[in-house]
């Protein structure tokens, strides 16, 4: 497969841009001789191309440097066929986003077809690539500014990753990579390009305030007589001068344009402008030049000229026809901008006034590019804008004057609040009361309510404070906060409990409207759940043990209502506040307050039966009205009295009803107990049961959630080890013997990581016991429903790594009928482990594209999934299709990401990509160094392209990046000089010494046989080979408890030997000596013998070996043929010698080659209809039934495709 332009480009770097001019030689030239239809020249070249590397005429002679990437692998040059396929793939591996398209020219079809006339289409499409990719990296960045600036406002700390993705994202060097390009090509004076690949150029030197490069690009197109710059080409021009502050260089660009409109050598197009007329389109194009040149003086420091212009644009006699030399009138955007330029400058006051007079206008904001004499009123750009400079200048009373207009003008014209309108009131405030401590009383608590009641967001449908924004959480927190800090806390919590309620009500609507699914609604509960718990380690921090018992006990039912888990901490407190405050008289609670303290003793540890006896005492003193509890308080009460005490009838008969029948009810499913009819119902339900999806309710007792025994359950998350999980299992047992049961999210985390450790049957009693929690959410369907697809989402991952592929695809199934969708997580883990089929990709893609249809989005987990498996399929392309999606979504790769593609490409000899991917990879500021990629490109140079320059380079790279080798580290090393010409047998001899004397690895068959491939098969060594083979079993390094040495590959790379070099004399021996040592044969080895004898003439013994082998089941792929990996065979189980020997595609390749070889056509066709009943994959039997067609096939002449994996 030959080094692909397209794999260069995605990479981006100043080195694919200098491969991409080293491979364009000749044989770009050819590429464009053939799309010009010329067959000796290329037009605006001057000079035939000669099929040598001389060079003449004038092009650049940069173009014959010769380079790695500059023929094919077998030496041939790259062909125009191959320059413009490989341009199509680039096409098909981006496409970008709508929102960043750019306004085509009205001839856009006569551009490209000029382009493709005059040979520079290639260059285009680079260019306009890397310009692309840097204008996304461009908003990109913009975006991740905002959201640290937000960050900072709402007081948050920094946040480190999206400040080195930030600083990674300005790292590249699209730019400097597209310039280049220009810059080659602009050498030839023919050269031409569309209009849009100018301004393209232009926006990115914008981009990077460089100027000088703006008007290289400018100059090109001033000296095209056929094609006119348009309005955005101006913009871009005066934007590159401004963003280096030089104000004159934007003038002469300005003035390069008013010259070139009374000439009428303008195209009135512009990006972003889209009017109802080709007149306003016009228009709005020459406004928007203008409107740039306002904001340049603005943005350089000198508004006097920028209010000149604008009145320039107010007094102008322009009437109702667009001319394009006269001033045009100004838009609102005009007035935008110069508020805008107001507040960059920092003149916020004469921002706010201007600002104050657009208010006073009648005429509501409409069209931003519609001409006006008179200003509008703001439109919400402009009043987010003001906002921000008020709340950065710490202009507070004008923030909230400006503010409550604002709602006000909102709802008079349809318009909505934007949360950024809201966060930026709400830190500028919040800001200001943390300085401002000395505040009065009252002008805090009247600010407080203020903030509380109209800033912040309490309509259900808007969605506002969603907080899974951290931004928005954390400015609820401190305002909360601010409430308590100031004594004012019974307020501060009943803004706690309706800031809750809220955003539970928000989730509920978001899911009746289905506005986002069963994922995004999951995100936004935890956020919830967060909030909470945030908010009472807040208050306890404040406050410690000593806060009134009736704050304590809100805060646990906060804590409960959005079912976060109670702390131990703040569980205690109550407990000891109730101690304290029991003894007095005025013990006065809520309702509310008195089902808190209950839940808390009921989930306490330490001697909860003598303290719920005292509660029980209390409510009887108290006359606490028990009938107003809640149905759950209600059956905790019953359930947790008939647990503690013996005369719980006779306290609940003291209650009255419902408590007395409820205590019957729950007597009589004690002991009805083994009916599965009442056993599956938890005593929380107090309604006809429907069945839960999923399997049959098993038999287990009635129990309830306990949020102390979730906290507990729940610690091994995330990152547990197997005694952490084990652990938490054995909690959850001791739990459930009592009818105590952690929540779902919990259960659902427990049988994800029991199967990770195979622990199957763990997994079924978690997962029965789930079924009872499920049934005791009847009351609640929204949580019933969320918690069932989590458990359910959970089986088929923890199914899938124990190994159970048949039950998690039960559990997939159950999904999809109920219409959900399986998550991201658990497609990933389906996808890992599709095995031991012959066509394991297949089955996985076909897994992956059933998820896109679905709509998942997929996480790293998924991603580094899928490519594994296309790596190993040979599926380079697709691999690296997915490698540029999923950094176009933002997912940031992984070194094991970064493994899997290079490994894609490694596999299919794509080296060029793989060095860019590496150094990529590398590069990359989370970069951490992993074995797996560094002895992917070692094996790269060694079997692929040996080049033992490039496996040494990467062996130092490991050891500069102090990583440990591997056994295959060593193996490869022992092949670069064992087997890369001119071999060096002394160097391969040092790094087996090494080898042995590396405390961290131990020797394996795999070095043997390399040793002994290099001695017998590359240096035609017999007596070495034989002497090396010998030597093993009582080698010092050798342990035979570790299985019989020699194994199955050395005996391998011996037997290869023997065939190699003709010793078929010998072969009995050793094949007598492998059955008597125990070791199991290979298909590998069989594909050898087949070879040898039949090399040798005696085709009968190679069709015995043959028909002694068997077939797997269909679509299963072959056991027992390969060697467990260094880091499984601690736990592999030898194969037994006598085990059957199984057939892979390359035995029947092997013996259809046996028999073509010997002239026996019939026999090689008759084994092809075999193996076409087989139903192997389509490009398994091609690639067989492909021998047919090579008259020159000779047994010895095998592929590579009949050694063992471990060569």
């Amino acid at each position: 497969m030959l080094p692909k332009v397209a794999n260069t480009l995605i990479h981006h770097t100043h080195r694919a841009v200098v491969a991409v001019q080293n491979q364009t030689g000749h044989a770009l030239r050819n590429a464009l001789q053939s799309s010009s239809g010329s067959s000796t020249a290329v037009a605006g070249w001057g000079s035939p191309v000669s099929g040598g590397s001389s060079h003449s005429g004038p092009g650049p002679s940069k173009f014959h440097a010769s380079g790695r990437l500059q023929s094919s692998h077998n030496g041939s040059p790259i062909t125009s066929s191959n320059v413009r396929d490989r341009v199509e793939k680039l096409k098909a591996f981006r496409v970008p986003s709508a929102q960043h398209r750019s306004h085509l020219p009205a001839d856009a079809s006569s551009d490209a077809s000029q382009l493709v006339r005059s040979g520079f289409g290639t260059y285009a499409t680079l260019i306009n690539t890397l310009t692309d990719r840097d204008f996304e990296n461009h908003e990109a960045v913009r975006r991740a500014e905002a959201r640290l600036r937000r960050r900072r406002r709402a007081g948050l700390d920094q946040n480190a990753p999206e400040e080195n993705r930030i600083a990674s994202l300005r790292g590249d060097a699209h730019f400097k990579s597209a310039l280049a390009l220009f810059q080659t090509a602009a050498a030839n004076p023919n050269s031409k390009f569309p209009l849009q690949i100018y301004n393209k150029l232009l926006r990115s030197c914008a981009l990077h305030a460089n100027p000088d490069a703006a008007a290289f690009v400018f100059g090109h197109l001033e000296n095209r007589a056929d094609i006119l710059p348009d309005a955005q080409t101006f913009i871009s021009l005066i934007e590159s001068y401004a963003s280096r502050r030089d104000v004159q260089g934007a003038e002469r660009m300005f003035a390069k344009f008013k010259e070139a409109s009374r000439a009428d050598r303008v195209q009135w197009t512009c990006d972003g402008v889209a009017a109802s007329s080709q007149e306003l389109d016009q228009r709005a194009s020459q406004t928007a030049v203008w409107n740039e040149m306002l904001a340049t003086y603005f943005r350089c420091g000198q508004p006097a000229d920028a209010l000149a212009l604008l009145e320039q644009m107010m007094d102008t006699s322009a009437g109702d026809t667009f001319r394009s030399a006269e001033t045009p009138l100004p838009t609102s955007s005009t007035f935008s901008r110069a508020i805008a330029g107001f507040c960059q400058a920092g003149d916020v006051s004469t921002a706010l006034s201007w600002f104050e007079r657009m208010l006073q206008q009648d005429t509501v904001s409409g069209s931003p590019h519609e001409s006006t004499r008179v200003p509008h009123r703001p439109d919400p750009k402009t009043w987010t804008t003001m906002f921000d400079a008020l709340a950065d200048e710490g202009m507070v009373a004008e923030l909230n004057r400006l503010f409550a207009r604002w709602i006000n003008i909102s709802a008079q014209e349809g318009a909505a609040v934007w949360s950024d309108h809201r966060d930026s009131v709400l830190a500028a405030n919040l800001k200001f009361m943390d300085f401002r401590t000395d505040l009065d009383q009252p002008k805090a608590h009247e600010l407080l309510d203020f903030l509380a009641d109209h800033v912040l967001a309490w309509e259900i449908e808007g969605g506002h404070f969603t907080f899974y924004r951290d931004t928005s959480r954390t400015l609820c927190q401190r305002l909360i906060m601010q409430y308590w800090n100031r004594g004012f806390t019974d307020q501060a919590l009943d803004l706690a409990s309706r800031i809750a309620a809220r955003q539970l009500k928000v989730i509920q609507h978001g899911q009746t409207e289905r506005l986002f699914d069963a994922t995004q609604a999951q995100r936004r509960i935890e956020g919830t759940r967060r909030f909470a718990a945030d908010l009472t380690t807040d208050i306890m921090g404040k406050t410690g043990a000593g806060a009134p018992l009736s704050s304590l006990l809100r805060l646990s039912a906060l804590l409960t209502d959005v079912g976060a888990l109670v702390p131990s901490t703040l569980s205690e407190s109550c407990l000891n506040a109730y101690a304290l405050q029991r003894a007095s008289p005025t013990l006065s609670l809520t309702t509310k307050e008195w089902e808190a303290l209950l839940e808390v003793v009921v989930a306490s540890e330490t001697d909860s039966s003598a303290t719920l006896n005292t509660l029980v005492d209390d409510l009887l003193q108290h006359s606490a009205d028990v009938a107003a509890f809640s149905d759950v308080a209600k059956n905790h009460l019953v359930r947790s009295l008939s647990w503690h005490d013996a005369n719980s009838a006779r306290l609940l008969a003291q209650f009255g009803e419902p408590f007395s029948s409820r205590y019957a009810e729950l007597q009589r499913a004690q002991e009805e107990a083994s009916s599965p009819a009442v056993s599956a119902r938890s005593f929380d339900v107090q309604t006809p049961l429907e069945e839960v999806p999923g399997s049959p309710l098993h038999s287990v007792s009635s129990g309830r959630i306990d949020s102390a025994h979730s906290q507990s359950v729940g610690e091994f998350y995330p990152g547990g080890n197997k005694a952490a999980v084990l652990t938490a299992f054995r909690r959850f047992k001791s739990g459930a013997d009592r009818g105590i049961f952690p929540r779902p999210i919990v259960l659902a985390r427990l049988v994800s990581a029991l199967g990770r450790l195979g622990e199957v049957d763990k997994i079924y009693e978690a997962y029965d016991a789930a079924q009872v929690v499920l049934n005791s959410l009847e009351a609640a369907k929204t949580w019933q429903t969320q918690g069932w697809f989590l458990i359910e989402d959970h089986m088929i991952i923890g199914l899938a790594h124990a190994g159970n592929l048949e039950a998690a695809h039960a559990h997939r199934q159950r999904i999809l009928q109920q219409g959900g969708v399986p998550s991201a997580d658990a497609y990933g883990a389906l996808i890992l482990h599709v095995k031991d089929t012959t066509d394991d990709t297949s089955n996985a893609m076909a897994l992956f594209q059933e998820s896109q249809s679905l709509g998942v989005t997929p996480n790293i987990f998924m991603y580094n999934t899928v490519i594994s498996k296309l790596a190993k399929a040979r599926k380079a392309d697709y691999a690296l299709q997915l490698f540029q999606d999923m950094k176009a979504l933002g997912v940031q790769p992984t070194s094991v990401t970064y493994g899997a593609v290079i490994a894609a490409c490694c596999r299919v000899g794509d080296a060029a990509s793989a060095e860019l991917l590496f150094q990529e990879m590398t590069s990359e500021p989370s970069f951490k160094p992993r074995v797996p990629p560094y002895n992917t490109m070692m094996q790269l140079y060694t079997h692929t392209k040996p080049d033992r320059a490039r496996v040494l380079h990467y062996y130092n790279e490991l050891l500069a990046a102090r990583v440990q080798p591997t056994a295959h580290t060593y193996k490869l090393l022992i092949d670069a000089y064992g087997s890369i010409e001119p071999v060096e047998l002394p160097a391969m001899e040092k790094v087996f010494q090494d080898l042995v004397a590396d405390p961290s690895v131990s020797v394996q068959g795999t070095h043997w046989a390399a040793l002994i491939n290099a001695y017998g098969c590359v240096h035609k060594d017999l007596n070495k080979a034989l002497q090396t083979f010998d030597s093993i079993a009582s080698h010092p390094s050798t342990n035979p408890r570790t299985g019989p040495m020699p194994d199955a590959v050395v005996y391998e790379a011996l037997i290869n030997t023997l065939v190699t070099l003709r010793r078929m004399d010998l072969m009995p021996t050793y094949v007598e000596r492998l059955h008597a040592s125990g070791v199991h044969m290979t298909a590998y080895i069989a594909n050898l013998l087949i070879k040898g004898y039949a090399s040798a003439g005696d085709l009968a013994r190679s069709r015995e070996i043959f028909e002694s082998l068997q077939d797997p089941q269909e679509g299963v792929a072959a056991p027992h043929n390969h060697i467990p990996h260094q880091n499984k065979q601690a736990g592999a189980h030898p194969v037994p010698a006598n085990a059957p020997v199984y057939r892979e595609p390359s035995t029947w390749e092997a013996m259809v080659r046996a028999e073509l070889g010997n002239g026996q056509r019939d026999r090689a066709v008759s084994l092809l209809q075999r193996l076409q009943a087989r139903m192997f994959p389509p490009a398994v039997y091609q690639r067989i039934s492909g021998i047919m067609l090579d008259d020159s096939v000779a047994p010895w002449a095998l592929s590579d495709g009949s050694s063992s994996p471990s060569a």
